[in-house]
């Protein structure tokens, strides 16, 4: 099945290059991506919870000079964030499908080969597997962002780009001598080997810099602005819900049971790293004139919780890690289409170009403010239980840090609530001279499941946590058994 969810996108391109006409490209890629997340949906009854085994597992030997093996399978970590991706990506084609004007084809062939690469390398049980997912993803996002972006695309571009290949390279040659040292890739192998604290160390690094650089932390965070602002709606999304995640993913799967030792000799200097992205994040974020960059700002704030619950080793930090990075995905993405909603109509994205729009555009402006409430963090929606979760397990290890991280609570409600109130209230402005329409039954229909999940989440997180305590158990036992 896993093998399935894999290969089914790019089954579906057959389909997608046989047509040019935007709304059947729209339809097709629509029932692609649906009964993708049907089928990832089904298997929440077949996948056992209680157990920290890898399931579904599929190997088959690539190469018999290196030790290279096609090896998929999954545990509750990696479906949820499977499932994840197959939740957006019908959404985005169907929330975003007024963004973009031209290659209609291209654009949704992409998102095919994206979906693809995303979940294998969310299921690959192989090294040389993951890095080759890993790298996979950056040729659809380079074309969506690149092709189908705003006028500074092309250094947003080649930005994103030189920045996810510097990490890359450093975790390829990490990969290599693992394979020529230890004669496998495989990535449940490696657990049971026994390596130095120096190459712990070097490898700690090669990895951890280049999922660093794709959450993104401080001072490696610069490509992100520029990829959102000039990504186009759904770009935006996926890049927001899903690839930042894959950085997150790496630390947890990777850094944590492969490098006990040295992760937890460089935990307190990753967390004060992650707590600097909180604070600089949100303060950058308050002063943006463009809706899209502050939200891209909030999205490294809101990614420094998210490590810095990684690196408390705590089950109840790490549990509220894995819920932050799906209730990021939800309230950030939501912004994300909301905003390219608003732009495609005024084509600014300017703050100061808006005003008392809350008159014209009611529908509108409640969906825009449940999701700025989950940003934000209140109490009964899921952006709480997570930055709460996180915090409050935080405290008991880096006491110091969490003072100082819990102002990026208040930051982040301040800026959050202050583009509202701008956007939303006051006197009615209409700088860009053209009549704003509602959302429509599309749009709604769209942002309703999204809405539905942060009301759910935020009142019943229980199932949840439940369902990935063993998984988070299993992960922080390698380094407790070395603290």
């Amino acid at each position: 099945m896993i093998s399935f969810l894999i290969a089914f996108p790019l089954i579906g391109i057959l389909i997608l290059i046989l047509f040019k006409e935007r709304k059947i490209l729209a339809i097709i890629s629509f029932i692609i991506t649906f009964f993708e997340f049907l089928v990832s949906l089904s298997l929440f009854s077949k996948i056992d919870f209680q157990s920290h085994n890898f399931q579904f597992v599929e190997s088959i030997q690539i190469l018999e000079i290196l030790p290279f093996y096609y090896k998929v399978g999954i545990d509750s970590l990696s479906f949820w964030m499977i499932l994840l991706t197959t939740f957006l990506f019908p959404l985005v084609i169907l929330g975003a499908y007024t963004s973009i004007e031209k290659n209609f084809r291209g654009y949704y062939i992409s998102l095919m080969i994206l979906e693809s690469s995303i979940i294998g390398a969310f299921s690959a049980l192989d090294l040389f597997l993951f890095y080759i997912f890993w790298e996979l993803m950056l040729i659809p996002m380079f074309f969506i962002i690149g092709l189908w972006g705003g006028k500074d695309r092309i250094y947003a571009t080649v930005k994103f780009v030189l920045f996810t290949m510097f990490g890359s390279f450093l975790m390829l040659i990490a990969i290599i001598y693992l394979g020529i040292e230890y004669r496998t890739f495989d990535y449940q192998v490696l657990l049971g080997k026994n390596f130095s604290f120096k190459e712990q160390s070097l490898l700690f690094w090669a990895f951890a810099i280049s999922f660093l650089i794709k959450v993104p932390v401080v001072p490696v965070h610069t490509w992100l602005p520029d990829a959102h602002t000039e990504a186009p709606a759904g770009g935006s999304v996926i890049l927001a819900g899903v690839l930042l995640k894959l950085g997150t993913y790496g630390l947890i799967r990777f850094n944590l049971p492969l490098f006990p030792e040295a992760s937890i000799y460089y935990a307190y200097f990753i967390s004060i790293i992650a707590v600097i992205g909180i604070i600089h994040g949100a303060l950058t974020a308050a002063v943006q004139p463009d809706m899209k960059r502050l939200i891209a700002y909030s999205s490294v704030s809101h990614m420094g919780y998210i490590v810095l619950g990684i690196f408390s080793f705590t089950v109840s930090g790490l549990q509220g890690s894995i819920m932050q990075m799906i209730n990021h995905a939800l309230s950030t993405g939501a912004l994300f289409f909301l905003v390219g909603m608003i732009y495609d109509q005024t084509h600014t994205r300017q703050i100061s170009d808006y005003g008392g729009i809350a008159k014209v555009v009611p529908i509108f402006s409640v969906f825009f403010m449940i999701a700025s409430l989950s940003s934000a963090g209140l109490p009964g929606l899921n952006g709480f239980i997570g930055e709460f979760t996180i915090l409050s397990s935080a405290y008991f290890v880096y006491k110091e840090l969490v003072f100082v991280a819990v102002f990026g609570v208040i930051l982040g409600a301040w800026y959050i609530l202050r583009l509202y109130g701008k956007v939303f209230y006051g006197e009615l402005k209409n700088h860009f001279h053209h009549p704003l329409k509602d959302m429509n039954i599309i749009q709604i229909s769209t942002l309703i499941p999204m809405v539905i999940l942060m009301f759910y989440l935020g009142f019943y997180p229980r199932d949840f946590f439940r369902s990935i305590e063993t998984s988070v158990k299993y992960h922080l036992d390698f380094i407790n058994k070395h603290k």
